[in-house]
């Protein structure tokens, strides 16, 4: 099976996590970016989100009692000044900008946004770059956060850099055990009669769980995880294996949605199909579970809903090889 949630090892658990002086620890990326929100001060009353993202965004928005307006993007999936300034977006305003699959840069952008409104505030959504928000600097976006759960086998922790002050939170995460020990099962499927729908159950229920932990911190579990894994071992092997699926999409004469230069580190490797349904359909056959970005929730954003009916996010994370690589491009 190739794709679904990360199995855990706990075997790599270790007790010398060291958090960063600059950077904010909690549950997950929707309860950063509320926390985020929940920093600005009475007057940032609107901000506005780029008509492709996730609705658990939305969710935190909402939760965080803001007003909201899509912006449309251009051709490469970017902020432009063009489209906030026909929206009407106005200085003091609060923009959200995405990093897609981890393949941006973002900088450029943000430092145009601030120049031309000083008193803005701009955030930069990393949840599918963690490698772009732990080892590069924007220095003009006020928020950078991540989660780390997108990126690694852990099954908590969103985290924030700033150099504003942000909210302290106390709650314990309630999601994370149930991530936690579906994780444990995955990793040992197959032993002790545990069966796909046991661990697939729990997953299910710890996603329910993640908009009740606004308030709740990173687990400790998830920081003895991140504190053993070889994130310089993983990157190398999702650089690896995108470098692997671009080489056969050129071959298929088949364009990423996003071009994935040598020096990213991928989430997923996009592409959009005309009739992604039967394609995904015929992956799921040979248990290659490939997502969508995203499911459509009924948000009334033009490129949101092509995206929800044509992207496919071929999958090339550290779990995997060039032989499996093969098997997903072999099927397309």
């Amino acid at each position: 099976m190739i794709g679904g949630e990360f199995e855990i090892d706990i075997s790599l658990q270790r007790d010398d996590f060291v958090p960063q002086s600059d950077t904010y620890y909690y549950a997950s990326g929707r309860t950063a970016l509320y926390q985020i929100l929940r920093s600005l001060t009475p007057h940032h009353c609107k901000i506005w989100l780029p008509d492709w993202l996730c609705h658990s965004m939305v969710d935190a928005v909402v939760k965080a009692g803001f007003e909201y307006c899509f912006y449309e993007l251009d051709e490469q999936f970017m902020t432009t000044l063009n489209a906030l300034d026909k929206c009407g977006f106005k200085d003091g305003n609060v923009v959200l900008m995405v990093n897609y699959f981890g393949l941006q840069d973002l900088t450029k952008t943000a430092k145009t946004i601030k120049k031309a409104f000083p008193n803005s505030v701009v955030i930069e959504d990393d949840v599918q770059a963690y490698w772009v928000f732990a080892e590069k600097d924007n220095l003009y976006a006020d928020y950078r956060f991540t989660s780390l759960r997108k990126s690694l086998a852990i099954p908590d922790g969103g985290l924030v850099k700033t150099l504003r002050q942000m909210p302290v939170v106390k709650g314990q995460n309630t999601f994370s055990p149930l991530k936690f020990k579906a994780g444990q099962m995955k990793f040992n499927r197959g032993q002790e009669g545990i069966k796909d729908e046991d661990y697939l159950a729990l997953y299910e229920e710890g996603e329910r769980e993640i908009d009740e932990n606004y308030d709740s911190i990173m687990s400790v579990e998830a920081q003895y995880l991140f504190a053993g894994i070889n994130t310089k071992k993983t990157k190398k092997q999702r650089q690896a294996n995108a470098a692997c699926i671009i080489k056969g999409l050129q071959e298929l004469d088949i364009k990423p949605l996003i071009p994935v230069p040598d020096d990213v580190v991928p989430l997923f490797v996009p592409i959009y199909f005309d009739n992604r349904e039967k394609v995904r359909k015929r992956m799921f056959q040979h248990e290659v579970f490939c997502p969508v970005h995203w499911p459509l929730e009924g948000m009334g954003v033009r490129l949101g809903a092509e995206m929800a009916s044509h992207e496919l996010s071929l999958i090339v994370d550290q779990r995997y090889t060039n032989s499996d690589m093969d098997l997903i491009l072999s099927l397309l």
